[in-house]
């Protein structure tokens, strides 16, 4: 959702994704606004919203659906159209045997996708996180960022500006460093695809097992699937990872923390000397023409920590959606750059009400619930 410009009548368009199968919504669907190159994603409802001040084509894709181009003028205003998406032909999942090892292969694509992903670029993203004490949703806190994406002698830099951010809730007395994601790496860390380090390294395929697999909703990509063996003791999480056959990009990557293994690794503390119950994310990469950049991601971590031998269990769920992407760096003082690792360390800048006209990404009615029992 965008703001309108002077000058220019605004018009208001609600869409809903559906499976043409199923019937059923369709979430995390990618909306591109191509005269504009501004991005919008479906909620889990399946709904997305624009406010255009001209008519454009939009692009919608899904990984698991056929590509799709909309004339924004074929759509009814203040009403809500019902866009369906195709699947591409099914076929069955099937193991492809081959000769190179299939972590070969992904180490190869770690390779190619970092030499596409267009750097020096600017992202600008609306982040949200969502927090738990106790099994109790006790905080939400978004904002409007401007990741500044800087390449430096081949290491990847981030630069932040925050244009706008709110807190809603109270976080009682913990380090805010301690529950908020560090967006000084974050960003750094899915521009390096530093998640896969540990199935990366040569040691680990003596921990998992790795298989290359069709991809039966799309023939042109393909999916490597890592878990580890049941013989192997220990914290390991399980990872997919698909990619463009043809380009030899990286398209999603997601991993999560089997329960049982959760479970059996209660003593397990990481660097902040938290037990990790709960440890799940996604990333989704964009291939336009020639820019290739992270469209959105979400990650979600469970966690036990004490404090006055007081344990207090909390669960925090973090999102990124890139609204605009550009090839061009603002200029800016260091002053100006957030250094802090979450926005929970920032006070609150609020110049327009940015969560209902800029975030690129609609509530839906619960998350709508949860904030408004958090603001009572």
């Amino acid at each position: 959702m965008f703001f309108s410009m002077i000058g220019f009548s605004q018009s208001e368009i609600t869409v809903i994704l559906k499976d043409a199968d199923t019937d059923l919504p369709i979430g995390d669907a990618i909306i591109t606004i191509l005269r504009t190159n501004e991005g919008l994603i479906s909620n889990a409802e399946g709904v997305f919203k624009l406010n255009l001040t001209r008519p454009s084509l939009l692009e919608i894709s899904h990984t698991s659906y056929k590509k799709l181009q909309v004339k924004s003028n074929t759509l009814i205003e203040d009403g809500t159209n019902i866009i369906t998406l195709e699947k591409e032909t099914e076929i069955l999942q099937e193991v492809i045997l081959t000769e190179r090892h299939p972590q070969e292969i992904l180490k190869d694509l770690v390779k190619n996708s970092l030499k596409k992903l267009t750097v020096p670029a600017n992202l600008r993203v609306f982040t949200r996180e969502f927090f738990k004490t106790d099994d109790k949703y006790s905080f939400y806190n978004d904002g409007l960022v401007n990741f500044q994406i800087l390449d430096e002698k081949r290491n990847i830099k981030t630069d932040i500006l925050v244009e706008q951010n709110r807190t809603i809730g109270l976080i009682d007395e913990f380090d805010k460093d301690l529950l908020g994601y560090n967006l000084n790496n974050l960003m750094e860390n899915y521009y390096q695809f530093k998640y896969l380090d540990k199935i990366l390294d040569s040691r680990a395929k003596k921990k998992y097992d790795f298989q290359l697999l069709t991809y039966p909703q799309n023939q042109n990509y393909l999916l490597i699937k890592v878990k580890p063996y049941t013989t192997i003791d220990g914290f390991m999480s399980e990872y997919s990872i698909l990619y463009d056959s043809k380009k030899k990009i990286i398209l999603e990557v997601t991993s999560f923390l089997p329960e049982d293994r959760a479970q059996n690794n209660s003593t397990f503390l990481d660097f902040k000397n938290r037990k990790i119950y709960k440890s799940v994310f996604k990333n989704t990469y964009r291939l336009e023409t020639r820019d290739y950049y992270l469209a959105n991601s979400k990650e979600e971590i469970g966690f036990t920590t004490e404090k006055n031998k007081i344990e207090t269990k909390f669960e925090v769920s973090n999102y990124l959606i890139t609204t605009e992407f550009r090839t061009n760096i603002f200029k800016y003082d260091d002053a100006e750059i957030f250094k802090d690792k979450t926005l929970l360390n920032k006070k609150d800048s609020v110049l327009t009400e940015y969560w209902e006209i800029d975030t690129g990404v609609l509530l839906t009615q619960t998350e709508k619930d949860i904030i408004n029992n958090l603001k009572n």
